[in-house]
């Protein structure tokens, strides 16, 4: 297999979501149905096996915990979470929920809240934050049937969107 011409710079790490995001440098580890507690089991062994040359983590997860509808729960996970993060030493940037399509009432309250929460509690941890609630609100196209996942189409716009927030 051939090696990469640079060494990578960036981590990627979260739910299903990311699934399908590539961005050169970067490398992407992808927890399908991942919650924040097992992304807190996960990440110290994705953490050790990082090369040196990794600067900067993006983390994508939250959507999968609130289906729970446990938001104090979820909001103690995060804080254990952006401790742990806090602690790598690296630039953090935490990628915000994406609203989800034809979920109900109830699934996109639940996300907005966590949406402004994340915002709010990423800044006093002095993360940057990607704003995708507002990228994909009342933009279908960038779905895929499932209303939940990024549309093909949008791997550019999801691509874009943390290269124009992380660099």
């Amino acid at each position: 297999m051939p090696q990469p011409l640079f060494p990578p710079t960036t981590l990627i790490v979260g739910d299903s979501i990311i699934r399908n995001i590539r961005y050169i440098n970067a490398i992407t580890r992808c927890f399908p149905g991942a919650k924040v507690k097992d992304l807190l089991q996960e990440l110290p062994e994705v953490l050790l096996s990082l090369p040196t040359s990794v600067i900067r983590i993006i983390v994508h997860i939250g959507t999968n915990d609130t289906t729970l509808q446990q938001s104090e729960i979820t909001k103690r996970e995060f804080r254990e979470l952006f401790t742990l993060l806090s602690n790598t030493g690296k630039y953090v940037f935490i990628s915000g929920p994406i609203p989800t399509l034809t979920r109900g009432s109830t699934r996109f309250s639940r996300i907005l809240s966590l949406h402004s929460w994340l915002l709010s509690t990423s800044h006093t941890h002095r993360f940057g934050f990607i704003d995708n609630f507002n990228l994909f609100w009342n933009r279908p196209s960038f779905y895929r049937p499932d209303g939940l996942h990024p549309s093909l189409l949008d791997q550019c716009h999801s691509t874009q969107s943390f290269i124009c927030n992380c660099s």
